[in-house]
């Protein structure tokens, strides 16, 4: 593990006396905030803190493990990171070293976050890794409405966050809806509330998937719509049902496109691709 990550060893023992033993427990049992790829766990998941409107667990396409975001915008942001092909990593909530923040804070006079009197580890929403021909670079994520950007007291933690990761050497930026492009949006506000629409065994889900893929392939220049209205009336289902499964498994990363630029409602069955996570069968399906 590289060096300036080093608090996050199972001893930590420089930070022991700064942190209550629930976090401390966090840190070396549960090993939070450590590993990376599929091996990652966040600092902090869905279940550990409330969030602002909708939680999102979700698999990714990086590296297929199931990530924690704490809000419609943070499931933006990660979208937008997990389809470009040069990020090769995605670590979510991804905990800053007290030690470093606390006298951070002293040198800037303002208050360290703490709760009911109990030190806070702070934490990056996203910290990405690229990898553009055979160069490595990494930069942290703070993903923020844009509304809260007039509160003091976040900007003071903004600061914080900043100063941590220009310490690091890492570049940090905030990412506001405003960064959203409108087509990524509109198809991320499509597919995101199906993401827990049905909770199939593993029968069912292998099942769905194969008759839309086989449905896809065979339909070439066909609209999206064509073939899945075929499936409905020879499965005798109601109409749209195959719709809401493609739209549940695409929202669960089984069926891909170019979400940047083409929009859903454009879509023909030759512009969609399978994932290559559910072709082998090693998937993370999240159950609702």
């Amino acid at each position: 593990m590289n060096k300036r990550f080093s608090f996050l060893s199972p001893h930590p023992k420089e930070i022991s006396g700064l942190l209550e033993p629930a976090i401390l427990r966090r840190l070396q049992r549960e090993k939070r905030g450590q590993g990376f790829g599929k091996d990652y766990k966040p600092f902090l998941t869905v279940r550990d803190v409330p969030s602002r409107g909708r939680i999102h667990r979700r698999p990714a396409l990086t590296h297929n493990r199931v990530v924690h975001l704490l809000s419609d915008l943070e499931l933006a942001a990660f979208l937008l990171f997990d389809w470009q092909a040069s990020v090769s990593d995605i670590r979510e909530q991804f905990p800053l070293n007290p030690e470093l923040t606390i006298d951070i804070a002293k040198r800037l006079g303002i208050k360290h976050p703490y709760y009911k009197g109990v030190l806070q580890v702070m934490t990056t929403d996203l910290l990405v890794d690229f990898q553009v021909n055979g160069q490595h670079s990494c930069q942290a994520v703070s993903v923020k409405y844009a509304e809260d950007l007039e509160d003091e007291r976040t900007i003071e933690k903004l600061e914080l966050e900043r100063r941590y990761w220009e310490g690091e050497g890492i570049p940090w930026y905030i990412f506001t809806e405003h960064e959203v492009p409108v087509t990524s949006l509109k198809n991320i506000r499509w597919l995101a509330p199906h993401m827990h629409s049905y909770d199939l065994s593993d029968a069912e889900r292998v099942q769905v998937f194969e008759r839309i893929s086989q449905a896809l392939d065979a339909s070439g220049e066909e609209k999206l719509a064509v073939p899945l209205k075929e499936l409905d009336a020879k499965f005798n289902l109601s109409p749209g049902a195959h719709l809401q499964y493609f739209r549940h498994l695409t929202a669960q990363n089984a069926f891909q496109w170019d979400i940047h630029n083409q929009l859903h409602t454009n879509l023909k069955a030759r512009d969609i691709s399978i994932s290559e996570y559910w072709l082998a069968k090693d998937i993370e399906y999240v159950h609702a």
